[in-house]
């Protein structure tokens, strides 16, 4: 049975997982989600049963998004249900996503190309919705160690967060996590918890490598992306977070970098913007993740981070950051 440490969790699939290795725990640890998979029409385990109420549901051409949730009490807690064109999945999510049930149907159920579509899914926005089960404070963006520190970058979708961070990776610096900022509170302040050794990138960004250590591809995803491997530049330990940057929307005409630091309350709006989960989960779910990024805003600097247009300017915009941390003890050099 393979074991896999994400977000300094330690999780248990029954089959291997894609883009990510397997690792060896310490005799008698226990692991923290229990991940199993059923074929659509299979029968469940009886935990799985709930009275669901639908909480979001989204369409597309083609594609389907459907999140519900379970009354208190229930063993399941979260449901979502996902279709593109002939592939369909539903994972269910135990109490604390201690258990995590995968079913799906495919035409392409037994095809390599699909099961690393699915691995690499479940290592995104499943393990994100995990996270939020979980109580964790986790936000939209890619996170970047520079020298012995993480520095999370938040954006909308498109913003081009995994292509800041891949410009990083580019100019020597390691990564954390693609897709989720997860923080976890200590003594110390906070600390960014490391995530799959993956960038996932449109074909248009894979040039930003060509100036650094040339990354090999590993696959393409159902929406086009690539999936670069990060390793070895990837930190497998928790780093203390040093800053968190917003990356603005992008202004064709400038051409220069400018980064602005956000007020607390500012800094919380612009968190509050970029959670993974947006949707409430439980009656206390908006309150509790609100109290849980205002300390995160008090504790951690915010900026609004302004940059020009095209991948010739991310070297300038990674040195205009690492010049910005010098002051909060961070040296630019990797």
């Amino acid at each position: 049975m393979p074991f896999y440490r994400l977000y300094s969790l330690l999780l248990e699939s029954p089959r291997s997982l894609g883009h990510v290795a397997p690792v060896v725990p310490d005799s008698g640890d226990l692991p923290d989600i229990v991940l199993s998979f059923a074929q659509t029409g299979a029968l469940l385990p009886v935990w799985t049963n709930a009275s669901w109420t639908s909480i979001h549901e989204q369409t597309g051409l083609g594609w389907s998004l459907a999140l519900s949730t379970a009354p208190a009490g229930s063993e399941a807690v979260l449901r979502l249900d996902t279709r593109r064109h002939d592939d369909e999945a539903s994972v269910i999510f135990g109490r604390g996503a201690e258990r995590i049930v995968v079913a799906w149907r495919s035409p392409r159920a037994e095809t390599e190309q699909f099961w690393q579509e699915l691995s690499g899914w479940l290592l995104g926005s499943v393990l994100g919705y995990a996270m939020c089960v979980r109580g964790v404070p986790t936000l939209h963006g890619s996170v970047v160690a520079v020298t012995g520190r993480a520095v999370g970058l938040l954006g909308v979708s498109g913003a081009g967060k995994s292509t800041l961070a891949a410009a990083f990776v580019a100019a020597g610096h390691a990564m954390l996590a693609d897709d989720h900022l997860v923080v976890k509170q200590d003594v110390h302040g906070y600390a960014a918890l490391p995530g799959p050794p993956r960038l996932r990138l449109w074909p248009t960004s894979l040039p930003v490598f060509e100036a650094g250590q040339p990354i090999p591809e590993l696959w393409t995803d159902a929406d086009g992306k690539h999936s670069v491997e990060a390793t070895p530049a990837h930190c497998v330990a928790p780093l203390p977070l040093a800053a968190i940057y917003v990356l603005a929307p992008r202004d064709l005409a400038r051409t220069s970098v400018t980064i602005e630091k956000l007020s607390p309350a500012a800094a919380l709006n612009a968190l509050m913007n970029q959670r993974f989960c947006m949707r409430p989960l439980w009656p206390s779910h908006p309150a509790e993740t609100m109290m849980a990024l205002a300390a995160l805003a008090q504790q951690t600097p915010v900026y609004l981070l302004h940059r020009p247009h095209g991948l010739a300017t991310l070297p300038g915009v990674v040195d205009a950051i690492c010049r910005d941390l010098m002051p909060i003890g961070i040296e630019s050099s990797v």
